[in-house]
């Protein structure tokens, strides 16, 4: 199935019954993207990554939590 076709929720829910690979479908979906905007903040492409990938871990720990409510 097309990455594109699966909303971000189903993705997550996916990866919360096992599929490993949902989460690489989401961070594909929309690193460029926010990791770019954090670029523009901090210009620097090292801590940039950094950012980018705390606040990803940050955003799938709690859409988990929010889907087991």
């Amino acid at each position: 199935m097309n990455i594109q076709v699966l909303s971000d929720q189903h993705l997550l829910n996916n990866y919360r019954s096992g599929d490993q690979s949902a989460i690489s479908k989401l961070i594909e979906r929309h690193k460029r993207r926010v990791r770019d905007y954090i670029y523009m903040m901090v210009k620097d492409n090292d801590v940039a990554d950094d950012i980018f990938q705390e606040t990803f871990i940050k955003v799938i720990r709690l859409s988990l939590i929010h889907i087991s409510e």
